[in-house]
């Protein structure tokens, strides 16, 4: 086999949406089909890759199928098979020639055709287009040989033997995954990276309940973090509360570093900002997250036990999370694991020689398997570099451009000198092969721009200012593999290569840092500055001294004042300012004060960071080559007069607040500093007190200039407008900006220019039009009246927005003449009417209209606009779409929701070939047009509150590419038949169609079906083929139960009845066991009677079970055979008799208001229960486990008279110990709890851990009260902090279960050391319990209330007590004795401690 290096063409944008295809594959069936196409399209396949194979393609006529067409428009990617007889069909001409109109990525492979011959249509090819030219129009041919000629100049892979077709096939492979997974954040090729995901998967048992932590350790460049991210991907859809946070052990080297990182994970789990100030803040933070959810945590590249401790506190801290968390931690220090198990550590491995070998080679050589002519020189290459992926891809990549063998072995020589493990031996191979420019651009990054978090178009600014050639150096880098660019554009880079720079530097000079090329740590910095010790040798250095990133007490207090004003908040407020004043004054003593002499003698210095930092002295002395000097949160009003480094191309004062004049007290200051005359880049934003910027007339070099958030600049100064070079302007959010200069004449070159946020802002220059190479124009949020006429002359303009502008009410009438606009924005806008030139727009591909009030017409001339891909009309009163519309073949999103006097489709809907999402929510659109079912592409479909859409067409069947349909409360009454030809639909949401009766037998065939929505529906019946639904993983289809008051209950209890008058009750088909994938099932209020199948346990994926107000009077047995099920949940289930066993894996069983439940089965197995709801069930004679339940956090058995007894018996101090809320029948709070107010006082050297409070409550039901009927929990009672009998704080009690009788009830509350409730408490606090007044609800009497202080030790013993004085006892154990009968010894709840002793 002979290969060139496997590229593509260059790709597209990622497209908003996934497409239909993963993959296009494009050959001719007589020379491939059932060999080499076969092969590869089961390769695929069997990866999971959705490929496009043509199958129909023998007997078709002249033109190619509209079908086809589609498929390729909807394919990621293209593989062209160029075979001997490929080009005798024009239709594979045709394919091809759609194919590289898409510009995507293309694949060719010549098989057993030689790739010269496809470019110069030579060989078998000449005959074949001697043939067409004959047969065909010529410009059919040309565009024929243009495709062959472009394809054919790709290097691609050559198959000249069926033992070639292997590696061909798995190249072919990698590359589409690695286009497919751009996404995800892991490297674009990988190997043995799967097999790795799944060992670490199976030590995380996601099926488990329980806590799981794992750590992975191993050397630098192994992979760690790459598998993280790996894993990170599996488990994310299976966890709402997640954080991965990367490069951990950066945050030491920062200041507040540990609190940082505790921020950090605060924001990523919560998904708000944190203002937490120091770090056992930051802990009880934390805490009060991971204890309430579980919680994904993946804390990559920790090198130290304090960065666990500042998430995790100090002792056993796996304790604080939730059942189910997962927590993964990697690190080359296995030490810092010491705490793990051995069963809780992976050893991520090198690579074996095999994946060595393939890793290599694809870098190297772009293939799978070196050629015979290089395999010798791999194998010895790939044992030298210890089994490294980051070694393996950068030598490899250092390679791909040499393909001599001579090349290879003096690489190899070079490598046999770096001494066995030595990865940066090895990585420094390929520095050493950049050119001297390089060498010096990747050392900048290395060094100065990783640390700062750089993005790459500020970095290509800074080194283009240093006169380097910035976007080649980059791109040489990257393609090295010693750098790469995240997808927020970021640089990025291991840290193995990033400390190889760094020790690159310090070789300079170990002893002498003024001997160093370039500076990064800020203590050897300071040494140098100081000490004078800087030389001619340093070309960089970063300084930054954070600015305080936290919220002042002042502040929080501030807010808490103007929210409540009271004499409280306002004493707290005052308090605050006067110690932060003091505070204030002591930093301002130990302010580090750099002077600029330390600066003299450092003449070649190019680069200089100094972020928050106070300067003195005579600014003449900053070296005058100075290119790049980045000061934000500068301190000065302005820069001296005698700064005037002739050589700075870079400036950067951002967010410096005190600025108010750029340079010297005089406009003369800058004319005389030739400063001026070089700069590139000034960038001045978030300076709010820049009050004008100097005349820059004299400047010929600046291509960009931002002023956004310049608050006090009211006008621009007239020289701007004579800068020819200026590429960019930036003055958004400049909101007191009045006046744009008149004469923009000069800026010939602008490219960029926004203004949006210029609320002030009336006009633009009439001379616009000068800006002659202007693509972008921002105007949104600004009051400009008109657009000048002159606009129109903006032949280079790309994008134009004018939202929210609401005195702009018309546009220029011949808009049309923008050939170039590819985007127009007027969301928002007063616009009145669209002129009819917009269709002259021909480039156009995305229009906005969103929410334009004024505009009630659209007009024809839209369908000119063939580019167009979105179509976005939300919220516009336009009572009709033209006909036009229907020519928009490239159109992919349709948006029209809250159109809400958009009654029809038209019939030309169909003609819109591309479409992938249509958006009809809150229309008033009454039918969808038969043409509808031309939609061959659609994807998503979503008619939401469409209150007049009465029923769907057949045609809809058509719409093959459809995955997601969504009707939401729609007067539907019934879904067609054809609904099942549906075969890709994987979302089906029908929820609140309260007029659809019945579901068609045809629902069976969804087989790609995962989720059905169809809560608050008339249907009564499931089909029988509705177990065919394989696929479907989540069916939520709950009634809504409406309230009355039966004649057969009490004239105090209600009865809840489903949505439907029929009484009829429903069984569920006999296929429904076959759902085998469903793990989530809501099927409340559906009057499901008699008894559940025994066969339920097939459900064996079910997690969520609802079966609440439901008529069944049994459980299947076989319920206990669902191992993975952790909610239960069976409220007003009335004619429920008995709990059969249940699974071991429950955290939540509710049979809350089970009126006839009497038997529960022993529950002492379900160690994982944190909740159980037993509110009224009033038959229950007792709770056999319940003493076992161990991680019981919610226990409610109001109503539970006739068992009250036995269980207060079996309650131990094991249930009891993490019990945060208990409901049961009772009159009594232990006598040890403060009646009605607690004084919080604080103990020497112990810190309160928790609070409980306790209540007795009873309820009036004599007394009339809908809304308390139908609360979960018994409202209107509170706990409060007074402060100097103030309140600062109140909470109202949980206090769920609502009890069916009048008897007295106890609940207790237990509020962690986390709640504010305990976390605001000061001395002298008090804490009182009280009703609201007035009442929430009427009939609900609070008798008694106690608090008590749980402080450090006091409730931390876990052993036997039952010996103990009870001054002794824990408060678990106290509270259990309060329980218990009065004579010691007797409880049943003793007997938990010798069952935690034979564990």
């Amino acid at each position: 086999m002979t290969s060139d290096a496997v590229s593509s063409t260059p790709t597209a944008s990622t497209p908003a949406f996934r497409r239909r295809w993963d993959v296009f594959l494009s050959f001719r069936g007589e020379d491939t089909r059932g060999t080499f196409t076969d092969r590869l399209y089961t390769r695929l396949q069997h990866k999971g890759v959705r490929a496009f194979r043509d199958n129909e393609g023998l007997n078709r006529g002249d033109k190619i199928d509209r079908c086809l067409l589609d498929a390729i428009e909807d394919s990621a990617a293209f593989i062209a098979i160029i075979s001997p007889n490929y080009a005798s069909s024009h239709w594979c001409l045709e394919e091809l020639a759609k194919v590289c109109e898409c510009n995507r990525l293309i694949l060719p492979v010549f098989y057993n055709v030689d790739p010269s011959h496809v470019r110069g249509q030579r060989g078998p090819f000449l005959q074949h287009f001697k043939n067409l030219e004959a047969r065909f129009d010529e410009e059919d041919v040309s565009k024929w040989r243009k495709a062959m000629k472009y394809v054919g100049g790709i290097a691609g892979s050559v198959v000249n033997g069926f033992g070639d077709e292997a590696d061909v096939i798995q190249t072919l492979l990698n590359n589409v995954l690695a286009e497919l997974s751009k996404w995800s954040g892991v490297a674009a090729f990988t190997v043995g990276l799967d097999s790795r995901v799944e060992e670490v998967l199976k030590l995380l048992d996601l099926k488990s309940n329980s806590i799981r932590v794992l750590g992975l350790y191993g050397p630098g460049g192994v992979g760690k973090s790459t598998l993280a991210k790996a894993l990170y991907n599996k488990l994310v859809a299976h966890f709402e509360n997640r954080s991965f946070i990367s490069n951990v052990k950066k945050y030491l080297a920062q200041e507040n570093g540990l609190l940082s990182l505790q921020i950090k994970l605060i924001g990523d789990l919560s998904g708000m900002a944190s203002h937490v100030n120091e770090v056992n803040a930051g802990l009880v933070a934390i805490k009060s997250i991971v204890q309430e959810k579980p919680v994904l945590i993946i804390l990559d590249d920790v090198d130290d036990a304090s960065q666990l401790t500042a998430v995790a506190g100090r002792k056993k801290w796996r304790k604080w999370f939730y059942e189910g968390s997962r927590i993964i931690i990697t690190t080359r220090d296995r030490e810092v694991l010491h705490e793990l198990p051995e069963n809780e550590l992976y050893e991520v491995k090198q690579l074996d020689s095999s994946e060595s070998l393939q890793l290599f080679s694809h870098y190297a050589l772009g293939r799978v398997k070196p050629t015979p002519d290089f395999l010798p020189l791999s194998h010895q290459i790939v044992s030298l570099t210890g089994g490294l992926p980051l070694a393996l891809e950068v030598f490899g990549s250092s390679l791909y451009d040499k393909r001599k063998i001579e090349e290879w072995e003096d690489a190899l020589q070079k490598l046999k000198q770096i001494r066995p493990m030595d990865l940066q031996g090895v990585l420094k191979i390929s520095y050493d092969g950049l050119d001297e420019q390089n060498k010096c651009i990747f050392l900048d990054i290395a060094c100065l721009f990783i640390k700062m978090g750089m993005k790459k178009e500020d970095a290509i600014d800074v080194l283009k200012g240093c006169g380097f050639r910035a976007e080649i150096g980059i791109k040489v880098l990257v393609d090295k593999s010693l750098l790469k660019i995240a997808e927020d554009y970021t640089l990025w880079m291991h840290d193995q290569l990033r400390d190889m720079g760094r020790q690159i530097v310090l070789h300079e000079s170990h002893e002498d840092l003024g001997m160093r090329s370039r500076l990064w740590d800020r203590s050897e910095i300071l040494r140098v500055l100081q000490n004078n010790l800087g030389s001619r040798c340093i070309q960089g250095m970063v300084l930054d001294f954070v600015s305080d990133i936290f919220m002042k007490d002042s502040a929080a207090a501030w807010g808490r004042f103007r929210g409540t004003p009271n004499f409280t908040t306002a004493v707290t407020w005052l308090k605050e300012i006067y110690k932060e004043y003091f505070q204030h004054a002591a930093e301002k003593e130990r302010e580090l004060i750099l002077q600029t002499k330390s600066f003299e003698s450092m003449i070649n210095l190019r680069l200089l960071q100094i972020d928050n930092v106070q300067l003195e002295g005579e600014f003449k002395l900053i070296p005058a080559e100075l290119k790049w000097l980045q000061w934000r949160g500068c301190p000065l009003k302005t820069l001296p007069s005698d700064f005037c480094p002739q050589g700075l191309r870079v400036l950067d004062l951002s967010e410096s607040k005190n600025i108010e004049r750029l340079w010297g007290g005089r406009w003369w200051s800058w004319h005389n500093n030739k400063v001026g005359e070089n700069l590139m880049v000034m960038n001045l934003r978030g300076c709010y007190n820049l009050t004008a910027i100097p005349d820059l007339s004299g400047n010929q070099a600046l291509e960009k200039l931002i002023l956004e958030r310049c608050y006090g600049l009211v006008k621009i100064h007239k020289s701007i407008g004579d800068i020819i070079s200026l590429l960019h302007l930036d003055l958004s959010r400049c909101r007191n900006l009045v006046e744009f200069p008149g004469d923009v004449s000069g800026l010939k070159n602008l490219e960029t220019l926004i203004l949006s946020g210029c609320s002030k802002l009336k006009e633009l220059p009439e001379n616009i039009s000068y800006m002659k190479s202007l693509r972008e124009l921002l105007l949104d949020g600004t009051v400009i009246e008109k657009l000048p006429e002159s606009v129109l002359r903006l032949t280079t303009l790309e994008r134009l927005s004018l939202n929210n502008c609401q005195a702009l009410k018309q546009l220029p009438t011949c808009i049309g003449q923008l050939k170039s606009l590819r985007e127009l924005s007027f969301n928002d806008s007063a616009l009145e009417v669209i002129p009819d030139s917009i269709g002259s727009l021909t480039n156009l591909e995305r229009l906005s209209l969103m929410r334009c009030q004024s505009i009630d017409a659209i007009p024809d001339s839209v369908g000119s606009l063939k580019l167009l891909t979105e179509f976005l009309l939300n919220g516009t009163p336009v009572n009709e779409l033209p006909a036009s519309i229907g020519t928009l073949s490239n159109l992919k999103e349709l948006s029209v929701g809250n159109c809400r006097f958009l009654s029809k489709l038209p019939a030309s809907i169909e003609g819109l070939a591309s479409m992938v999402l249509l958006q009809l929510d809150g229309t008033s659109i009454m039918d969808l047009p038969d043409q509808i079912g031309g939609l061959k592409t659609l994807r998503r479909l979503e008619m939401r509150f469409c209150k007049r859409l009465e029923s769907l067409p057949e045609a809809i069947g058509s719409m093959g590419s459809l995955d997601t349909l969504i009707i939401v409360n729609a007067p539907m009454t019934e879904l067609p038949e054809s609904i099942g030809m549906l075969e890709n639909l994987i979302m089906l949401n029908l929820n609140k169609c309260k007029r659809l009766r019945r579901l068609p037998d045809s629902i069976g065939k969804l087989k790609s079906l995962h989720h059905l929505k169809m809560e608050e529906t008339a249907v009564r019946q499931l089909p029988e083929s509705f177990g065919m639904l394989t696929s479907l993983m989540r069916l939520l289809m709950a009634k809504r139960p409406h309230l009355e008051v039966p004649q057969t209950l009490g004239p105090t209890e209600t009865k809840v009845l489903g949505a439907e008058e029929n009484s009829e009750l429903v069984v569920l088909p006999t296929s429904f066991s076959n759902l085998s994938l469903l793990y989530e099932l809501d099927a409340r209020a559906w009057k499901i009677s008699g008894k559940i199948p025994d066969d339920f346990d097939k459900l064996s994926s079910l997690e969520i079970l609802n079966l609440g107000r439901n008529n069944f009077s049994s459980l299947p047995s076989s319920l206990r055979g669902l191992s993975i099920l952790r909610k239960l949940l069976l409220p007003h289930c009335e004619e429920l008799k008995a709990l059969p066993p249940l699974p071991s894996s429950l955290i939540e069983v509710n049979a809350a208001n089970c009126y006839a439940l009497e038997v529960i089965s022993d529950l002492s197995n379900l160690e994982s229960l944190q909740e159980l709801n037993l509110t009224n069930c009033k038959k229950l004679l007792d709770i056999p486990g319940v003493e076992c339940l161990k991680s019981l956090k919610g226990f409610f058995m109001s109503g539970c008279s006739s068992c009250a007894s036995m269980v207060k018996r079996r309650l131990s101090k094991v249930a009891l110990k993490n019990l945060r809320t208990l409901s049961i029948p009772g009159s009594d709070i232990p006598d040890w709890f403060s009646r009605n107010v607690a004084i919080f006082s604080k103990r020497k050297n112990l810190v309160i851990k928790a609070v409980i409070i306790g209540v007795v409550v009873s309820l009036s039901h004599h007394i009339q009260d809908e809304l308390r009927d139908q609360l979960p929990s018994v409202p209107g009672i509170e706990a409060k902090i007074l402060r100097m009998n103030r309140q600062v704080f109140s909470t109202m009690l949980d206090l769920t279960g609502v009890p069916k009788t009048d008897e007295d009830h106890l609940y207790l509350c237990r509020y962690r050391e986390f709640h504010p409730i305990v976390s605001m408490l000061k001395d002298d606090d008090k804490i009182q319990v009280t009703m609201r007044d007035p009442p929430m609800v009427k009939g609900v009497e609070l008798k008694k209330s106690g608090i008590h202080l749980i402080f450090e030790n006091d409730d931390d013993y876990d052993e036997d007590e039952r010996s103990f004085d009870e001054n002794l006892q824990t408060v678990s154990e106290k509270i259990a004795r309060f329980f218990g009968p009065s004579e010691g010894g007797n409880s049943i709840s003793d007997s938990i401690v010798e069952v935690e002793r034979e564990k």
